[in-house]
């Protein structure tokens, strides 16, 4: 994954960090529930 230091800041989209933050929490929020639905289902 790139890093997010870039020399030139765009802060042109702020919708589109939003979004990335989203999809973090999205996938983050599925892998643990994932988790927890292994845990309860074996």
């Amino acid at each position: 994954m790139k890093e997010k230091e870039e020399p030139e800041k765009r802060r042109e989209n702020p919708i589109f960090t939003i979004w990335v933050h989203t999809g973090y929490a999205v996938l983050i929020l599925s892998m643990i529930g994932w988790m927890v639905y292994m845990e309860f289902f074996m």
